[in-house]
C-alpha cells in the first residue's frame, strides 16, 4: 500500500476533513466559554465577590493575628497597603497578578522552612485556589482595605512643624506657666558664689579661681551676670566641656575595638575639630553638613563622624563574613546618623520595618545606599597653619644643612625607596593618563598599597573622583585587588599585587586632563610589612593613548636599604670639618626625621570615599538574600528626597546633609537644642534625647522646645545663643536647695522648680581635682592625647591602667585617648562610655567602687600630696590653709565651725588626709 500523507484529520482519528473543522470550531467555542467563565469568575471578585470568598477565608484563618493595630510580624491583611508592603519581612505579601511570587502563598503553601500559616489550621486545597485567583486577578480589595500607599502616620508631635507661641518670649514664661499649673513657684536666686561655681562647672567643667569669684562677688554692674557669661562662653574652656557630650554621641574613640583594638592614631583631628567647631560657634547647619560631607566642602575633618564607629579590621577568606561585616559598619552610619542629628532610631530598620515610627526596610536601605561608598580608613589633611610654619622652618633648617655638606656630598641621588612611603616630585604636567611599569622588588610580586597623584592639595587618582585603574594582572586574593590601588585606603588590606615580579605595570585615567605634580605611592602605610617593594621603576604620563612620556624613575634614587649618611664623604676632611660634619649629619638626620614625623601628623582618620556598588534591599537583612534595588534616599514620609540610583557618592552625602541641615526639618533644631538642655539641667525636655519617635519620652514643656528651636533658627544656628539664652534666663540661675512641698509633687525636678543638682561627670572630676592640686594643664590642648595605659604592643592589644602619673598625663581628660571597650580605672567607674555605641545621656551609677577608687587610687594618693604641698607652700599659717583649701575646693570661705573641725582633723591626721578628705566631699563633687 503506497504511501499517504497523513492529514489534520486524520491524524485525530477522524474520517473527513469537515469532521476535523467541525470539531475545531467546538473546542474554540468550548475554550471561549471556559475564558468567559474565568473572566466571569475574575470579573466577579473585581466586582465584589472579594467580601463573599476571599474576605471570609482572611477572617476565619489570618486575622486573628494579623489584623488590627498591633498584628504579628507586623503584616495586616486588613490594609490593601500593608498586603502590598509586606510586614517585618521586607516581603510583599501580594504582588497582584503573581500568585507566585507572593509571599503570602509561600506561607500558605508551606514554602517558607519554618514559616507555615496557619501553623494550627492549614486552608484547603480549594481556599488555596480562591486565594491564587484572587490575586491573579490583581488582588481587588473593597474601598475599606484603603489606598494602595501607606499614608505615613506623622501625627506624632516630634514630626509636625515647629510651632510659634504667642504666649511667650522667654524661657521663665514657659517655665512658670508649667509650675503655675502644678500649684509651684520657681526658687529664689543662688547667691553669687554659687552661681559662679555652678557656671564655671557646667560650662567649662572646671572651678572659677578664688579672684574670678571675688570679682564676681563684688562686681555692682547691673549686668554682671551677663558680661560673666560672656566671658566664659568665649574661653576655649567651653568648646572642651561641651565637646564631650558630642564625642559620647558620635561614638567617638581613638582604637578600632573588637578583638585587636589597634589604634587610631590620627583620629583626635576629629576631636579638636568639633571643640573648635564649638569655640568658634559654627552654625549648626554648617556644622551637620561638614559631618557628612565635609570632604566636599574644603573641611575634611569634619567626616570623621562617619568613622568613629567600631571597625573590624581581621577579615579572612569567607566572603559571607566579609559582607556582614560592611553591612556593620553601614549600619553604624545609619544608625549614628539617625540619633545624633534626627533622634531617630533608624537602624531598627535593617531587618523589617520600623515597629514604632515610620521608617520601612526599603527607608533603610535608600539611606545605605547613600553611605555606600564610604569607608573606614584615613586621608591627607591640609597641615594648620602651625604645621605648615614648623615644616617650613624644618625645610629652611634643612637646606642649610645640605648647604654645609655639599663639599662632602659624593652624588646626587634621592633617598632611597621606602615601604612606607615615597613621594615623586616634577614639573607640573598636563596629563590624562599615569603609568606606572614595575621592573624589579626586593622580593616576590610587586604590592602598592594606593597610588595617589596630585594637583596641587587634591588626589586625581581617587575612584571617587572618576579615576579609572588598570594594570598588566592582578594576583587574586580579597585584600588584594585592583580596585584597591585607588580606593584612598591604606594598609595590607587594602593593596595590590600584581600577577608578575617583572615588568608589571599599573595605570591610572583621569576622566579629563589634569595638571599633576606630585605622586605618592607605598608598599605599605601601616609599616607592617617590608616584602614587594618596588625598588627598580618608572612613572609616565600622556595626553592621549599611547603618547608617552617619562615622569620619574627610580634611576635618581639610592640603592635600596641604604642610609642617607652614605651620600657624604669626611674621610678626606680636617679633624674640624669631619667634627663639624659629623655634627650637620646629625643634625640633618633629626631634622628629616622630625619633618617626616610631622607629615605623618598631616592625615587624620575622616574615612575615605569611592563610588558604590548598587544596593538592594535585604530580606530580613541577610546580605546573601538580596532583593529589588533601592536608589539613594532619606525616610519617605519625612523626607522629600530621591537620587537615581547611578548618582555620585558625593552627591548622596550631600543631599543627605542638606535635608539634615534644612530649617523645615522640625526633628533637627528640636534635637539639638533638647541636647544643649540637657548639658544644662542634667535632663532633656525629651528625656530620651535620641529617640524622638513613638517609643520615646513626650516633651515636659513642648511649647518651650519648639521656642528654642525657633531660636536657634532664627540666630543664624548659632548653639552659644541657645546657651546665651538659658544662662540669662531666671530658671538657671535658681537656688538647688530642696523644698519640701515641691519635692512631694515633683522629686526629679522635672518642671524645674529648683535649679537639679547632680554629680559632675568624670572628665570634671579629674580636672577639678588637678586645678585644686596645682598641677592642671589647660596650655597643652589639642594634638595627640596622652594615654591611660600601658599598651602590649602585639597584634592583640592589651591595655594596662597606668600607676605612674607626670606631667604628660595632667591635661584637660578631653585629651585623654580614648580606647574602646576599656575604662581608666578610676574615673571610668564614674559611668564614662567605652565607646562602643552612642551614648546620648551618661548614667550617674552611686557605687562603693568610686568610693575606694578615690580614697585609694595612687593618683588620688598623688594629687592629695600635691594639694598639701601646695596649701603648705602658701602660707605657714594653718588657719589661711584651710582657707585657700576651702576656697581651691569650693569657692567659698569655711565656716566658724568647719574652720575648728578642719584644724582638729590636720592635728590628728596629717595636711596630705586633710587634701584627700576634701577631693572626696559631695560639694566637691556635686554641681549645686
Amino acid at each position: 500500500m503506497p504511501f499517504v500523507k497523513p492529514t489534520a484529520a486524520s491524524s485525530l482519528g477522524l474520517r473527513t476533513q469537515a469532521e476535523f473543522w467541525f470539531c475545531a470550531r467546538l473546542l474554540l467555542v468550548g475554550m471561549l466559554v471556559f475564558a468567559k467563565m474565568a473572566e466571569a469568575t475574575l470579573s466577579g471578585v473585581q466586582a465584589g465577590e472579594f467580601e463573599d470568598s476571599v474576605e471570609p477565608i482572611l477572617r476565619g484563618k489570618c486575622f486573628e493575628c494579623h489584623a488590627g493595630e498591633d498584628p504579628q510580624g507586623g503584616l495586616r491583611l486588613d490594609r490593601l497597603a500593608s498586603l502590598l508592603s509586606g510586614g517585618d519581612s521586607g516581603e510583599p505579601a501580594v504582588v497582584p497578578g503573581k500568585p507566585n511570587d507572593s509571599y503570602l502563598i509561600k506561607m500558605i503553601i508551606g514554602g517558607v522552612a519554618d514559616r507555615s500559616m496557619p501553623p494550627d489550621d492549614p486552608l484547603s486545597a480549594d481556599e488555596i485556589s480562591v486565594m491564587r485567583q484572587w490575586i491573579a486577578a490583581g488582588a481587588p480589595t473593597p474601598d475599606s482595605y484603603g489606598p494602595p500607599e501607606e499614608q505615613a502616620e506623622l501625627k506624632h508631635w516630634s514630626f509636625q512643624p515647629l510651632s510659634r507661641s504667642t504666649s511667650h518670649n522667654s524661657i521663665d514664661a514657659f517655665i512658670h506657666q508649667k509650675l503655675d499649673e502644678h500649684s509651684l513657684s520657681e526658687s529664689p536666686v543662688a547667691d553669687r558664689r554659687t552661681l559662679i561655681r555652678r557656671l564655671y562647672l557646667v560650662m567649662h567643667g572646671l572651678p572659677p579661681t578664688p579672684e574670678q569669684v571675688d570679682q564676681f562677688a563684688l562686681d555692682p554692674a547691673p549686668d554682671a551676670w551677663q558680661q560673666l557669661v560672656d566671658r566664659v562662653l568665649e574661653s576655649p574652656r567651653f568648646g572642651e566641656a561641651f565637646a564631650t557630650l558630642w564625642l559620647d554621641l558620635v561614638r567617638f574613640s581613638e582604637t578600632d575595638g573588637f578583638e585587636t583594638n589597634r589604634e587610631r592614631p590620627t583620629a583626635w583631628h576629629y576631636r579638636d575639630w568639633v571643640i573648635r567647631a564649638f569655640n568658634e560657634d559654627m552654625p549648626y547647619d554648617q556644622f551637620i553638613r561638614q559631618q557628612i560631607a565635609g570632604d566636599q566642602l574644603d573641611q575634611p575633618l569634619g567626616t570623621g563622624f562617619l568613622v568613629a564607629g567600631p571597625h573590624d579590621i581581621v577579615k579572612g577568606q569567607d566572603a559571607k563574613l566579609g559582607l556582614v561585616q560592611r553591612m556593620n559598619e553601614l549600619d553604624d552610619m545609619i544608625g549614628a546618623t539617625g540619633t545624633t542629628f534626627l533622634g531617630m532610631t533608624l537602624a531598627c530598620a535593617r531587618c523589617h520595618n520600623h515597629k514604632f515610627d515610620p521608617i520601612s526596610q526599603r527607608d533603610y536601605y535608600a539611606l545605605q545606599a547613600i553611605f555606600a561608598g564610604v569607608h573606614h580608613g584615613q586621608a591627607p589633611v591640609q597641615p594648620t597653619a602651625q604645621q605648615q610654619q614648623q615644616l617650613d622652618n624644618l625645610d629652611l633648617t634643612i637646606r642649610q644643612l645640605e648647604e654645609q655638606l655639599r663639599e662632602f656630598k659624593t652624588n646626587n641621588l634621592r633617598e632611597p625607596v621606602t615601604a612606607s612611603l615615597n613621594v615623586e616630585l616634577f614639573p607640573s604636567r598636563l596629563a590624562r593618563r599615569v603609568r606606572m611599569t614595575i621592573h624589579g622588588t626586593n622580593t616576590g610580586q610587586p604590592c602598592i598599597d594606593e597610588l595617589e597623584i596630585f594637583s596641587g592639595q587634591q588626589n586625581v587618582a581617587l575612584a571617587s573622583r572618576g579615576a579609572v585603574a588598570s594594570s598588566s594582572g592582578d594576583f587574586e586574593h580579597p585584600f588584594h585587588q585592583l580596585a584597591h590601588i585607588n580606593d584612598g585606603l591604606y594598609g595590607n588590606q587594602h593593596s595590590w599585587i600584581a600577577s608578575q615580579e617583572s615588568g608589571a605595570w599599573l595605570q591610572i585615567e583621569f576622566p579629563e586632563p589634569v595638571e599633576i605634580d606630585r605622586i605618592q605611592w607605598a608598599r605599605d602605610r601601616n609599616q607592617q610589612y617590608q616584602d614587594r617593594v618596588a625598588i627598580d621603576y618608572e612613572f609616565e604620563s600622556a595626553l592621549a593613548a599611547g603618547q608617552w612620556q617619562p615622569l620619574t624613575s627610580s634611576t635618581d634614587r639610592q640603592p635600596f636599604g641604604e642610609s642617607s649618611e652614605d651620600r657624604y664623604d669626611l674621610s678626606g676632611a680636617s679633624r674640624q670639618q669631619a667634627r663639624d660634619g659629623r655634627a650637620a649629619l646629625r643634625n640633618l638626620k633629626q631634622a628629616r626625621k622630625e619633618r617626616q614625623k610631622l607629615i605623618d601628623t598631616c592625615v587624620a582618620w575622616t574615612g575615605t570615599f569611592q563610588q558604590p556598588a548598587a544596593t538592594f534591599r535585604l530580606y530580613r537583612g541577610e546580605p546573601e538574600q538580596p532583593r529589588e534595588q533601592v536608589a539613594p534616599g532619606g525616610p519617605a514620609a519625612l523626607a522629600e528626597f530621591q537620587l537615581p540610583t547611578d548618582s555620585a557618592e558625593a552627591g548622596r552625602r550631600l543631599a543627605l546633609a542638606d535635608w539634615l541641615a534644612d530649617p523645615n526639618n522640625p526633628l533637627t533644631p528640636r534635637v539639638i537644642v533638647n541636647r544643649i538642655w540637657q548639658f544644662h539641667f542634667g535632663t532633656g525636655i525629651v528625656e530620651t534625647a535620641s529617640d524622638f519617635g513613638h517609643n520615646g519620652a513626650a516633651a515636659s514643656h513642648p511649647e518651650l522646645l519648639d521656642w528654642l528651636a525657633q531660636s536657634l533658627i532664627a540666630s543664624g544656628w548659632s548653639l552659644k545663643s541657645v546657651h546665651r539664652h538659658i544662662l540669662l534666663s531666671q530658671t538657671w540661675q535658681q537656688s538647688s536647695l530642696p523644698q519640701a512641698a515641691a519635692v512631694s509633687k515633683d522629686a526629679g525636678s522635672r518642671l524645674l522648680w529648683r535649679f537639679p543638682p547632680r554629680r559632675l561627670q568624670a572628665e570634671a572630676i579629674r580636672d577639678c581635682i588637678l586645678a585644686a592640686s596645682g598641677k592642671l594643664d589647660v596650655q597643652s590642648a589639642g594634638g595627640p592625647g596622652f594615654s591611660a595605659f600601658d599598651v602590649d604592643m602585639e597584634n592583640v592589644r592589651h591595655y594596662h591602667p597606668r600607676k605612674q602619673f607626670g606631667p604628660d598625663q595632667w591635661r584637660r581628660m578631653i585629651y585623654m585617648t580614648r580606647v574602646r571597650q576599656e575604662k581608666d580605672d578610676l574615673f571610668g567607674s564614674f559611668d564614662c562610655p567605652d565607646g562602643g555605641m552612642s551614648v546620648a545621656k551618661r548614667g550617674h551609677s552611686t557605687t562603693p567602687l568610686q568610693a575606694l577608687a578615690l580614697l585609694n587610687h595612687p593618683f588620688m594618693s598623688q594629687q592629695s600630696e600635691f594639694l598639701a604641698e601646695r596649701l603648705a607652700q602658701s602660707s605657714s599659717q594653718l588657719d589661711r590653709q584651710i582657707e585657700l583649701a576651702w576656697q581651691w575646693c569650693y569657692q567659698r570661705p569655711p565656716t566658724p565651725d568647719e574652720l575648728a573641725e578642719a584644724g582638729r582633723f590636720i592635728a590628728q591626721h596629717g595636711l596630705q588626709q586633710f587634701a584627700r578628705a576634701l577631693l572626696c566631699t559631695n560639694e566637691f563633687l556635686f554641681i549645686l
